[in-house]
């Protein structure tokens, strides 16, 4: 608009609840132009002590640290709008302060900070008519009312401008006093006007007339009335103002006192939740140490125990080899002395010339040169044995049972019974 200086910075004062302060900066955005738009707001924080929550000073302090970064979050939106209404993002800052009284906080900001340019809330949007003309915004009334004369503000409701004010440099008046006493000046210069019209009358008479000790008087003492009067309704609005503030204090600490006791039960809750959850968790952290202790120990040893045990193993079926090698050969002598002293010694001999069975591979179907013993108990050749593996077999030749592992043992044994056989009893295949 032409009537704003472009030069001087914007402030509108804005509510933590976007919902409340949208419409106002919507108009401010849309109506006024500015090189710099500053989003004011002043912050109550919680009135607590550690005497009256039984809080620790440290917990007052987190608490009133979250309230604070919850309404500058809640101001970012309002940055947003800014930047969706094609306002860039270095134009735009947030002024946030804080204050026991938002009204009068505004107007030490405005002091302070020389603001020249302000818009405010006139009234809730829900109270807004066709036509409206009064502000019904104590905040607004009491901010137009000290603020200094260089200020102009700008009071709009529901998206519409409702006034445009100056501000004054005393602390007293209002909207309202300010009315009554236009209205009492209005009284009085209506009171003056047959004094004055009689005096038109006789024109040779006017300069005198006005120019009188007498006319000069009366019109001193009318004015020193207006202005007793303008004092005293001025002073009788700021009293009801105070008492009004200080009432509506009163039923805020009330109200803050009354619901104190629900947020100090659901936050000794909250604390004694997280102490739970803590020391469950370090009681988690200390069966893990226990466990990898445990684990590292049994690999310690095992480490030492199991060569030692290997070492035995491999004792035991050395032995064990040796004894059935014994008892193989045995038995061989008594059956070749068996069948030398027997009638039907050409028959037998012309079966023993046939190799046992147990010397066949399972595989190739051949007498076995390498015997080795499988997971399955069974003796293969052991290249017969690790080309059946390499051509994908999972399973037993003999059991079709998938093999536990594809370990080979060497049947020391039976290899040494092979061998004598073969150089007893040549055999052609």
């Amino acid at each position: 608009m032409a009537e704003a200086l472009i030069d001087d910075p914007v402030y509108v004062a804005v509510h933590k609840d976007v919902r409340e302060s949208r419409s106002i900066l919507t108009w401010a955005l849309r109506h006024l132009q500015f090189k710099k738009l500053y989003l004011l707001h002043v912050h109550l924080p919680i009135s607590m002590n550690p005497t009256s929550s039984g809080l620790e000073q440290s917990e007052i302090d987190a608490i009133q640290v979250s309230e604070l970064t919850s309404t500058y979050e809640s101001l970012l939106k309002y940055r947003d709008i800014c930047l969706h209404e094609g306002v860039t993002e270095q134009d735009v800052e947030i002024f946030c302060d804080v204050a026991n009284s938002v009204e009068e906080g505004i107007v030490n900001l405005i002091y302070e900070n020389n603001i020249k340019k302000l818009i405010i809330g006139a009234a809730a949007d829900s109270r807004y008519s066709e036509g409206m003309v009064n502000i019904t915004s104590r905040k607004a009334k009491y901010v137009s009312s000290h603020a200094p004369h260089c200020c102009k503000i700008w009071l709009v409701c529901n998206g519409n401008l409702i006034q445009t004010s100056e501000g004054r440099f005393d602390l007293g008046g209002s909207s309202h006093s300010s009315s009554e006493s236009l209205a009492s000046l209005h009284d009085l210069d209506s009171a003056l006007v047959p004094y004055e019209e009689g005096v038109r009358a006789e024109p040779d008479s006017v300069s005198h007339a006005l120019s009188s000790p007498e006319h000069q008087s009366a019109r001193g003492s009318a004015t020193m009335y207006y202005e007793e009067q303008r004092r005293r309704l001025e002073i009788e609005e700021l009293r009801r103002e105070l008492e009004q503030h200080a009432k509506m204090n009163r039923e805020r600490e009330e109200a803050l006192s009354s619901s104190f006791g629900v947020t100090q039960m659901l936050y000794s809750e909250e604390v004694r939740r997280r102490r739970e959850a803590e020391e469950e968790l370090n009681r988690a952290r200390a069966e893990i140490r226990d466990m990898k202790r445990l684990q590292k120990e049994l690999e310690e040893q095992l480490y030492i125990d199991c060569p030692r045990r290997l070492d035995m193993v491999e004792k035991e079926r050395d032995e064990a080899i040796k004894k059935a090698e014994e008892l193989l050969r045995n038995l061989y002598l008594e059956n070749g002395e068996s069948s030398s002293h027997s009638p039907s010694s050409s028959l037998q001999g012309s079966v023993s010339n046939e190799p046992p069975q147990y010397f066949f591979c399972p595989i190739s179907k051949e007498i076995m040169q390498n015997p080795h013993v499988a997971a399955d108990g069974y003796t293969y050749e052991a290249d017969e044995f690790k080309n059946w593996l390499t051509h994908g077999g999972e399973k037993s030749p003999m059991t079709n049972l998938k093999l536990v592992n594809h370990n080979l043992t060497p049947n020391l044994a039976l290899r040494s019974a092979i061998n004598e056989w073969l150089q007893q009893h040549p055999y052609l295949p």
